[in-house]
């Protein structure tokens, strides 16, 4: 029951960040990457972990 509860809430949290990127990132004052990240693109982490043989850090807030 906890599981179905976490996951529920969890794609909704997803379907509301959809709809409104934009306000999340200037609520949380980081529209602007600095540094080496890759932010909000999921395949491109993948892509420069594979080719560099390190592993990913993913943040989820």
């Amino acid at each position: 029951m906890k599981i179905g509860l976490a996951l529920g809430s969890f794609l909704a949290a997803t379907a509301l960040v959809g709809q409104d990127k934009e306000a999340l990132k200037t609520a949380l004052k980081d529209a602007e990457v600095s540094g080496p990240w890759i932010y909000d693109d999921v395949n491109a982490g993948y892509a420069e972990a594979k080719k560099s043989a390190k592993p990913m850090l993913v943040v989820f807030r």
